[in-house]
């Protein structure tokens, strides 16, 4: 068999080589200033089903039935970067002192990642927190944090409340990446009255979470472009998107735990959650994965279930 000559196997080399730095910097762009979500009328696509248009109308009229009904008070953090960012907080007219604090996930904001929720958590008699992350929804900040800053200023979140009820508890309850910010915050120094958490399709590691999208969506060698994006999230953001690790934080926390997925999730695959759970030194703990949900999508898919689930967690955890 003949050899390709040099100049044509360097020039093969080279294109290979440009075409791979391509794919990372699109892949980093992509991840760190997605493209705002459609939330009128999204369509079915890889991660979601046929319902996701009842899930999005759903989510838009309990938005403005929110807006009629209740007016939050804002408050805002300060992040050691520089950013403002607003929380929302709707305080339970029959005077609760305890908190649900909602963490919303990649690529959306408070308001439309807990529209559904926020009713029902003060019908339960809890006040409702919400929080907003760096760069969603119209906030500041250029770039997402992956939930690796985020977990630091998750402190901040916790003394807002804590200024407005400093005797009451509070429940962590995020979505997604927040749930994963949830999880890798979940052994730091959190004030006593953090008394238990709720995740819902968080994931183990961001570098995981790149390394299975590149494979699965991109249908490329997943470690080469997450080594890359890595390269690129450490010299331009100072972000090392292998550092904040889900399981390892869970291995110190003794919070009760109630951990949640779909059983269809293919953005965040069902298997992290499993390692999760089973890394969670917690003696109080329970997994629940609803069948054919996909990704965030288990309140709109087993509303009732869900929502039981949710609130007797809830109740049992605030009353002890």
């Amino acid at each position: 068999m003949k050899r390709l000559p040099k100049y044509l196997t360097a020039l093969a080399t080279v294109t290979a080589l440009a075409y791979t730095a391509g794919v990372v910097f699109l892949t980093y762009k992509t991840f760190i200033s997605p493209p705002e979500p459609e939330r009128e009328e999204p369509k079915a696509n890889t991660f979601y089903d046929d319902d996701i248009a009842d899930a999005a109308n759903e989510t838009n009229e309990a938005i403005e039935r929110i807006k009629a009904k209740y007016t939050p008070e804002e408050v805002c953090i300060y992040t050691d970067d520089g950013l403002t960012l607003p929380g929302y907080f709707y305080i339970n007219e029959n005077g609760s002192k305890n908190t649900v604090v909602c963490v919303h996930g990649y690529n959306t904001d408070s308001d439309f990642a807990f529209a559904t929720m926020v009713e029902p958590i003060l019908e339960h008699g809890y006040n409702c927190f919400l929080v907003n992350h760096r760069h969603f929804g119209g906030h500041e900040g250029k770039f997402t944090g992956f939930g690796i800053l985020e977990k630091d200023e998750l402190i901040k979140w916790i003394e807002c409340v804590n200024s407005y009820f400093p005797d009451g508890k509070i429940i962590l309850y995020g979505t997604s990446m927040g749930a994963a910010t949830i999880m890798q915050a979940s052994d730091r120094d959190l004030t006593d009255n953090v008394v238990g958490f709720i995740e819902d399709c968080g994931f183990t590691t961001c570098y995981d979470e790149f390394r299975f999208l590149t494979k699965s969506v991109l249908h490329l060698p997943a470690t080469p472009i997450a080594e890359g994006v890595n390269v690129l999230t450490k010299a331009f953001l100072d972000i090392d998107i292998k550092t904040s690790d889900s399981r390892e934080a869970l291995k110190n926390t003794t919070l009760p735990a109630l951990f949640i997925h779909g059983g269809r999730d293919n953005f965040v695959p069902t298997y992290m959650v499993e390692e999760c759970y089973e890394a969670c030194a917690s003696e109080d703990k329970k997994l629940i994965i609803y069948d054919t949900a996909r990704h965030v999508h288990s309140h709109f898919k087993y509303k009732e279930q869900y929502e039981k689930d949710i609130f007797e967690f809830c109740e049992r955890i605030f009353e002890q």
